[in-house]
């Protein structure tokens, strides 16, 4: 099998993690689940507590369906969120 991710790929992918955070309201995020530290993060707690899933090295992000059902609301939030973030791939 071939190894598809990137090299540092997590230490890649925290800080836009904690980006998306940071300004989970502007983009309506609903809910994170990081499968790498069995956790999730719900829009309703704000934090972080353990889960009980099967270790894996991806993050899962849902945003909500106002969000996801509008395109363009989409693009505008995304690209004022991540606009200064260097670009690292």
């Amino acid at each position: 099998m071939t190894n598809k991710g990137l090299t540092d790929g997590r230490k890649l992918a925290l800080p836009f993690l904690y980006k998306l955070l940071q300004n989970a309201d502007t983009l309506e995020i609903e809910l994170v689940i990081d499968y790498f530290l069995a956790r999730s993060w719900k829009c309703d707690r704000a934090t972080w507590i353990k889960g009980n899933w099967v270790g894996g090295d991806w993050l899962h992000v849902e945003i909500s369906a106002n969000m996801a059902n509008n395109e363009n609301l989409v693009k505008q939030a995304f690209n004022s969120v991540f606009k200064d973030m260097p670009k690292t791939v």
